[in-house]
């Protein structure tokens, strides 16, 4: 449509025409906003909105001299001065009005120098804040303040800190540099803390089978833990628990597949149809438990979940380059001395702990071993730990869920073993 515009129109016209079409936009939801919190003594709406952008439009265009935009925004600002003074008489505090007239005025210049997907997203950005009022205030008021602190501490860690540390190797026995272990650090922890928002502030209490899809994004394992221990608060014969760990190995082999190609697309390529078909059996098996589910007619109800530690927490990002450090040189050392045969043994072994550090070493590091090796070696990998989960579900879980996740648990970790064997 803009190409079309463009084609036949002058830029100058086209630009009026988007800068005057999202001041009305704007204005109708800043309307809108005043309609539903029942306001009055308002600063203009629709029309004024409309009249600011244009205002701000020609001024900006007409280039003798940038003093008169400048001058525009202070005649403007004086008016919302008088208005805010009178609002204040009222008691009234609120900057909405006075915020978006003066985000009006901007449209102009944004329209002629920048791009005009920046000019859609800012309208976009303005009328979805104008309208998430409630939704913001139910996030605020449930954010602790130690979660706030611990996020602009990685914020900095991550756009201040790495962007300094040094590419040199760390040692000659581990091939991976500082700046890879921490830039491995901030990818997993980053999706992690994803998958931890959801589950904690967004979708929390809202099905069992929910839970597990997100729990496989923060961690399939942790996920299964959680699960088998309350999996007897649904009766011996429900299989919510079963469907919902099933499902949660399943987004495990996405989340994986996402990290690898970060990294390395050669080997996202190799794991690519491995790990959709196994993701795919395992989102359809889950499909099925959960219908079955449906026919049994089982209430939803919705277990105590533990609260789970924010993945941006330094102790636990440190913790995983510590690892992620110790694996690459064990992984280094193994491959020097035992060649292939000793990373496929190596990865069997790891799969048994957290594979995150592993599969991060394996395709950061420079390891003189071939792609199609370190592919086979992370589906190992994850093959013993569906195994791992399947122990933990005979430890904490009652036995409809063993036998109904359990088994294809075991199912999904021998087709990677399967895989391995045949040489696919």
């Amino acid at each position: 449509m803009h190409q079309l515009l463009t084609d036949n129109l002058p830029d100058l016209l086209v630009n009026f025409l988007i800068t005057t079409a999202i001041g009305f936009l704007v204005g109708v939801g800043l309307r809108e906003y005043y309609i539903g919190e029942h306001k009055e003594h308002v600063f203009g709406s629709t029309r004024t909105c409309v009249f600011i952008a244009i205002f701000g439009f020609v001024l900006y265009q007409l280039e003798a001299t940038p003093l008169l935009y400048l001058g525009g925004l202070l005649a403007i600002s004086s008016f919302l001065l008088v208005y805010y003074l009178e609002k204040t008489r009222r008691e009234q505090y609120g900057l909405i009005g006075i915020l978006l007239a003066l985000s009006c005025y901007l449209l102009g210049p944004i329209a002629q120098s920048l791009p005009k997907w920046f000019l859609v997203l800012y309208a976009i950005t303005i009328l979805f804040v104008l309208n998430a009022k409630p939704r913001i205030q139910r996030l605020t008021e449930k954010l602790s303040n130690e979660e706030i602190i611990t996020l602009a501490k990685f914020l900095v860690l991550t756009g201040v800190i790495l962007p300094l540390v040094p590419s040199e190797p760390i040692a000659e026995f581990v091939p991976v540099t500082l700046h890879q272990t921490w830039l491995a650090v901030v990818v997993v922890s980053g999706m992690s803390y994803v998958g931890y928002l959801l589950q904690t502030y967004v979708l929390r209490d809202k099905g069992l089978l929910l839970t597990g899809a997100i729990g496989g994004v923060y961690s399939s394992t942790a996920i299964t833990v959680v699960i088998a221990r309350q999996a007897r608060r649904y009766g011996p014969d429900s299989l919510k628990p079963a469907a919902a760990i099933v499902l949660a190995t399943g987004i495990m082999y996405l989340r994986l597949l996402a990290v690898v190609a970060v990294f390395s697309v050669a080997i996202f390529i190799k794991l690519l149809a491995m790990f959709l078909a196994l993701a795919g059996l395992a989102g359809l098996w889950a499909y099925r438990l959960n219908r079955c589910v449906g026919v049994a007619g089982e209430c939803d109800a919705n277990p105590t979940w533990e609260q789970q530690n924010n993945p941006l927490e330094l102790a636990s990002a440190l913790l995983f380059a510590v690892m992620f450090v110790l694996i690459a040189g064990l992984t280094h050392w193994v491959i020097e001395h035992y060649q292939q045969g000793g990373l496929v043994a190596l990865s069997f072994v790891v799969g048994f702990a957290d594979i995150d550090p592993f599969v991060l070493s394996l395709v950061q590091g420079a390891f003189d071993a071939p792609d199609t090796a370190i592919a086979q070696a992370i589906i190992v990998a994850t093959a013993s730990n569906n195994i791992l989960k399947a122990f933990y579900l005979v430890l904490w879980s009652n036995r409809r869920t063993v036998m109904s996740a359990g088994s294809v648990l075991c199912g999904l970790a021998g087709l990677g073993f399967l895989t391995i064997l045949t040489g696919g």
